[in-house]
């Protein structure tokens, strides 16, 4: 063999030898490759999966912090504010008020200070009664009455009537009328007999005397037969007054008035 020939087979030798270690290279390289690929790959699905966890964990987070700031921003419920008629309601069923009735009173007789007997309504008694409280009447009596209380007369009395205070509101009376206080004749009542006392007041019709230590006011509605003595008499516009007046506790001395000086 020539110096060529030897060459070129060394060549050939070579080549077989090296080309099996290029290919073997690049065998290497192309596992290496797909490696990599794969690992790139693995990476990517791995970004990825942390990527939708992160997502869901932002939107969990997103709606834990907007039921969070609901929660803060909630305004606290505030009272109503009640009205007097709801407060005073909620007060009497909490505490139940006692309903206190107001004493009746009968006319211008102040029943707080004694014991009121009542004659009531149908009930008739014949012959005196005393007492030494108030006297309610109602019903009929024959007889005096005698009472260191006040006396209201509604019912009927055939009698003498006697007694701190009198107040006759009855259609008839028949019978004298004393009294250490005031004496009052309502209107549409009649008195048969005397009045006694240290004041008066005459609305009503009366045939008999009246001396009264005291002012007498004759109403527009009365009428009186009789004499009046009194310290001061008042006859208003209307009433009718047949008899003598005269203001004999005036404490005035009229014949000084008139004697020569």
């Amino acid at each position: 063999m020539s110096e060529f020939e030897d060459a070129n087979v060394d060549k050939d030798i070579l080549s077989q030898i090296f080309g099996d270690d290029i290919a073997d290279d690049k065998d290497d390289e192309k596992k290496d490759d797909s490696l990599f690929a794969d690992s790139s790959a693995g990476d990517n699905e791995d970004e990825e999966t942390a990527e939708a966890v992160s997502e869901t964990e932002e939107e969990v987070s997103a709606e834990d912090i907007l039921k969070d700031a609901t929660e803060e921003e909630e305004p606290e419920p505030v009272e109503e504010e009640l009205s007097v008629e709801e407060v005073l309601e909620t007060a009497r069923a909490q505490k139940p008020v006692e309903e206190t009735k107001a004493p009746v009173k009968t006319a211008q007789i102040d029943v707080d200070d004694d014991d009121v007997t009542v004659i009531t309504k149908g009930t008739t008694i014949n012959g005196g009664i005393s007492s030494e409280g108030s006297l309610e009447v109602m019903g009929t009596i024959t007889g005096d009455v005698d009472c260191l209380g006040r006396v209201a007369v509604y019912g009927t009395i055939s009698g003498n009537v006697s007694a701190s205070d009198v107040l006759v509101q009855t259609k008839r009376l028949e019978g004298n009328i004393k009294s250490d206080g005031n004496v009052e004749v309502a209107e549409g009542t009649i008195i048969l007999g005397d009045i006694e006392a240290t004041s008066a007041t005459v609305a009503g019709a009366v045939k008999g005397n009246i001396d009264v230590n005291g002012p007498v006011i004759v109403d527009s509605t009365a009428v009186v037969q009789g004499s009046i003595k009194a310290k001061s008499i008042q006859v208003n516009t209307g009433a009718v007054v047949d008899g003598y007046c005269s203001l004999n506790y005036a404490g005035v001395n009229l014949e000084e008035f008139f004697e020569d000086k």
